[in-house]
């Protein structure tokens, strides 16, 4: 079976946390790369209220088997008690670039 990757996507309360994660996601070798964006302007309904928010997105780049392992460790440095945490697979991908991803993730165990 093909190696997949994927975009991981998650939104921040700040960059310290967008940081904080992006620096354990690599350290693991769970993620390559790590993108850390400009903050947004958030607007979404939390327990029955429209919630408005400056958010931090930070996008890690990785191998779909390790988005659980992703998940755990952003839950881990998120404050948020329901964090956003979405992934995009990659349809297509330059080979060379795929064969980075590969050598800087870590083998699923």
């Amino acid at each position: 079976m093909a190696l997949r990757f994927i975009d991981i996507w998650v939104n921040c309360p700040d960059r310290e946390t967008a940081e904080k994660i992006a620096d354990a996601c690599i350290a693991e070798k769970l993620a390559a790369c790590a993108n850390i964006f400009q903050p947004i302007a958030s607007r979404y309904r939390w327990k029955g209220a429209v919630e408005t928010a400056t958010e931090v997105p930070l996008l890690l780049k990785t191998r779909a088997e390790h988005f659980d392992a992703v998940c755990e460790t952003v839950r881990s440095l998120h404050s948020y008690e329901v964090p956003s945490i979405t992934a995009t697979e990659i349809s297509h991908i330059h080979q060379a670039y795929a064969d980075w991803l590969r050598a800087e993730t870590k083998e699923p165990a």
